[in-house]
């Protein structure tokens, strides 16, 4: 009876040990893997290759989004350092020319002044008029209807050089959507 019982131990060890030795080993072999996958996957967060191509990532982030149905209304935002490249978007929804300004608040530097007929829509990108970017601080946005109701749907983006907003979202823009906006990969 002795013997059955050291066998019967001894064959539940072994069997034990026949299970819990893999687990180990699969479990320490899976933990080194997804550590080096973890480790490369964090290393190539920064940029991608695709046939020898190197793709960096971008960074873009809404500056304003306003819907206005009023005279004189002014759009305010801010330029972080890094981020000096701007696209406005706007669509005029009233009947009457639209003109308005941009301006850099902290210095008084007034970078543009344009204009959108009834019923039009305008898309300026800083990059062709400022190529190395628009100053970090303080703006404003000032909208004018020559005495009239200002009726303007617009957003503006603001992104370093590799920065863009997508066609997709320049035509869409002024539907109702949930506040966000599309970005493509390039600028």
């Amino acid at each position: 009876m002795k013997k059955k019982k050291n066998f019967s131990s001894a064959l539940s060890i072994s069997l034990l040990g026949a299970v819990v030795v893999p687990s180990v080993i699969c479990a320490s072999s899976d933990a080194s893997d997804s550590a080096n996958t973890s480790s490369i996957a964090t290393k190539n967060a920064v940029k991608s290759t695709i046939s020898d191509q190197v793709i960096t990532p971008q960074k873009s982030r809404d500056v304003f989004d306003d819907i206005f149905d009023k005279k004189d209304p002014v759009s305010r935002f801010v330029l972080d350092p890094g981020y000096g490249h701007l696209k406005i978007f706007a669509k005029n929804r009233g009947g009457s020319t639209i003109t308005f300004s941009l301006v850099h608040t902290d210095s008084g530097k007034q970078y543009i002044v344009k204009t959108i007929g009834a019923h039009k829509k305008l898309f300026w990108d800083s990059v062709n008029s400022f190529s190395q970017g628009l100053r970090s601080g303080n703006y404003e946005i000032q909208w004018r209807a020559n005495g009239d109701i200002v009726h303007v749907t617009t957003w503006g983006v603001s992104g370093n050089d590799s920065a863009d907003t997508s066609t997709t979202a320049t035509q869409d823009a002024g539907k109702t959507t949930t506040g966000e906006h599309v970005y493509s990969t390039s600028y």
